[in-house]
């Protein structure tokens, strides 16, 4: 039971302390015993999901800082820009990145969205109104799989790379929000839904089809869509749950203990639709370290404890509520983005480490020593 669990460290204060924590909240949050709860997590339940290009050395700090699974855009706008039928798919961009991951023993975990001009003139429209939108879909799909599922093109060009298949394929993301929805629709995305499984099951059978990840409580409903509303109609769309294998989330809040509620709303409804053993991914979540500008940044030690919290409580609960795996936003931060996003990275843009970097390290068991201290 040791060898699939994250490594002891050396630091008895860490252990202790995450311990405490662990143990603290479980006893604040949960409803049920503290001694129901496991404090620990898998080898692997803790992954990345960067915002912007990432460096050969960003993938060298990510092992090195126990990282097993990078989440990704797979942008289909990207890679087929034009006419499917008439050019073949610029894959190189994504085979550099899944390169650098293999190098590194991480394995990709995608999330595919982004329709090209040639399909919809909206890139956040789901390709589901016509029967050219669903063939494309289909066909692209079909591509994805064949080039990086088991015994895809890409492991065959490249044989003394690591073999790591991508297994899980997250369908869009944040569809309940017009900001990656061109108009949020339960019913619309359920038919993704069921390309989406009967493609990738098909093609794989292994393979794990994952619901893009709600964001969890939007503003301005409607015309957003509230996660749980969004779930409830999808299940209520009918001939849709064969054909997905988990349900993911995007709990933003201003502090930890709001993800409850979150969580615990999706776990009703999967439960009333006789869904209770699907597992819940939170494909991401993340604060940022400015002060305050949003209520999604804490400050830099308060970034970290937020971090240090959230990761408690899916820890305390993760088999409770069937958490598949947590993939903090973001890796470093990125000027020009989102109002929080600019500083939601574990580390600077110079690469310098925050208070969340050694707080996420305790967590993964990795080196926190192999960056310099950021300077706040």
């Amino acid at each position: 039971m040791g060898a699939t669990f994250v490594r002891e460290r050396g630091h008895s204060w860490g252990q202790m302390r995450r311990s405490l924590l662990v143990l603290l909240t479980t006893a604040l949050l949960a409803p049920v015993p503290a001694a129901a709860a496991s404090p620990a997590v898998p080898r692997g339940f803790i992954g990345i999901s960067p915002q912007g290009a990432t460096k050969e050395s960003d993938d060298e700090l990510m092992q090195l800082a126990g990282i097993e699974s990078v989440r990704l855009p797979m942008s289909w706008a990207s890679i087929e820009s034009d006419v499917a039928n008439l050019e073949e798919p610029e894959w190189a961009s994504f085979d550099a990145q899944v390169t650098r991951a293999a190098q590194h023993e991480m394995r990709v975990f995608p999330f595919l969205w982004g329709t090209p001009e040639w399909v919809s003139p909206y890139p956040s429209a789901e390709p589901v109104e016509s029967a050219w939108q669903r063939y494309a879909w289909t066909s692209f799909l079909r591509e994805a799989v064949g080039r990086y599922g088991p015994g895809g093109e890409f492991w065959e060009e490249n044989p003394d790379l690591p073999r790591l298949p991508i297994r899980k394929w997250e369908i869009w993301n944040e569809e309940n929000i017009v900001t990656f929805s061109h108009r949020p629709n339960p019913v619309r995305f359920a038919e993704l839904i069921r390309i989406s499984g009967r493609v990738l099951h098909r093609a794989d059978p292994g393979s794990k089809v994952i619901v893009g990840g709600f964001f969890g409580r939007p503003l301005q409903v409607p015309p957003n869509v509230a996660s749980g509303d969004f779930l409830s109609r999808l299940y209520r769309a009918r001939r849709v749950r064969p054909f997905f294998d988990g349900v993911a989330l995007h709990p933003y809040v201003a502090q930890a203990g709001a993800m409850w509620s979150q969580i615990e709303n999706l776990r009703r409804i999967m439960k009333a639709h006789n869904d209770a053993e699907t597992p819940l991914y939170v494909t991401e979540l993340g604060w940022g370290s400015d002060s305050f500008e949003s209520r999604w940044e804490r400050g830099p030690l308060g970034q970290a404890r937020e971090l240090d919290r959230a990761f408690a409580m899916l820890a305390a609960n993760r088999l409770r509520w069937h958490v598949g795996g947590v993939w903090w936003f973001s890796w470093v931060d990125l000027s020009n983005a989102c109002q929080f996003c600019d500083s939601a990275g574990l580390l600077t843009e110079a690469r310098e480490a925050k208070p969340a970097w050694y707080a996420f390290n305790e967590w993964t068991g990795g080196d926190a020593d192999t960056v310099p201290r950021a300077a706040l």
